[in-house]
């Protein structure tokens, strides 16, 4: 039982869904930054919620049987995510 509650690639979909995360949680905070100035660019908001969203499409679609789809956010978002953060 052990080896299906901790399997590699249920560990490596886990990963995706928090680099995901991590690059969402960004464009939040961006967002946020963004709202609190005296003259907001919309511009710049209106950016970072279509980013947004389209992260959050892509995790609410990721499969946690597709190895190829996981290793393939993981590789596309990873750097990203760990450039954010750094």
């Amino acid at each position: 039982m052990t080896n299906q509650l901790f399997s590699r690639a249920g560990v490596r979909y886990e990963v995706a869904l928090d680099v995901l995360g991590a690059i969402i949680a960004h464009h939040s905070e961006a967002i946020a930054a963004e709202r609190e100035k005296a003259t907001p660019d919309e511009a710049v908001i209106a950016a970072a919620q279509k980013a947004k969203d389209e992260l959050r499409t892509i995790r609410e679609d990721l499969d946690p049987n597709a190895d190829e789809a996981i290793e393939r956010v993981i590789t596309q978002y990873g750097q990203q995510a760990r450039d954010l953060y750094q």
